[in-house]
């Protein structure tokens, strides 16, 4: 009993201090000034990329991105770049036999070359603390969009395709990927992005039986061309905006 005669007193000693505090809560502004790091800005995006699930040929691709931010959390913008081919090891592999076999001739397969886009950028950010002591703001985001990408044939196998199969073309491909940005400071960032290039195209020709020529397969099939990009963010303006 007497516990409850006490905090009822305490209680009617601080109500006036809580009463005041209420009143200057009220009427205080609201929350202000919290930095959109994305909307109204153009973003310019240097970058390089790799293809790693490739049989026979890894692509190294530099690459030129745009986008506008529209809003916070949706953008717009293009990318143009073009692949470079590496053969894999199992290609190596593959040709080494063939040499020790006495049918020497390089593998017959593709790789990538022009690769350009437009797509849709939708994007969530936030803010993390790193060693207890620098503050860095980050957004995860997604990515779908339309464009083309150029089918090459490595050039020893296309001077011995027959004339009457296409060699090299342009084939429509959608896009789809994910990725991180974190901003090194209010105009600079970085991202990494793993991004799927897909197209319905040949990965490998056979070869004939005279060991000269090769053969298209009979039908292309839909291929995931999956790349790793990491680029390099300028954001114009450079300053951000806050929000009311």
């Amino acid at each position: 009993m007497m516990r409850k005669l006490a905090l009822l007193a305490l209680l009617l000693l601080l109500s006036p201090s809580v009463e005041a505090l209420a009143q200057e809560m009220s009427s205080a502004p609201m929350v202000r000034h919290r930095i959109t790091w994305r909307t109204g800005r153009s973003e310019l995006k240097p970058g390089l990329g790799w293809t790693f699930n490739d049989r026979y040929f890894h692509n190294v691709i530099v690459n030129l991105g745009y986008d506008y931010h529209l809003l916070d959390w949706l953008g717009v913008g293009a990318n143009v770049g073009y692949a470079f081919p590496i053969k894999t090891g199992f290609a190596e592999d593959i040709e080494t036999q063939k040499d020790q076999d006495g049918l020497s001739f390089p593998i017959p397969a593709t790789h990538l070359g022009l690769l350009a886009d437009a797509h849709l950028e939708l994007a969530d950010g936030g803010k993390a603390m790193l060693w207890g002591r620098l503050a860095v703001a980050y957004d995860f985001h997604l990515i779908l969009g339309i464009g083309v990408l150029q089918v090459k044939w490595n050039s020893e196998a296309e001077n011995r395709l027959d004339s009457t199969e296409p060699a090299s073309g342009m084939k429509l491909s959608p896009k789809a990927g994910a990725g991180i940005r974190i901003f090194l400071d209010k105009g600079v960032a970085i991202s990494f992005d793993i991004i799927d290039h897909m197209a319905f195209m040949h990965t490998a020709a056979a070869v004939n039986a005279d060991n000269t020529s090769y053969t298209f397969p009979a039908e292309e099939k839909f291929v995931h061309n999956i790349a790793g990009m990491l680029s390099f963010s300028l954001m114009m303006p450079s300053e951000t905006t806050y929000e009311d």
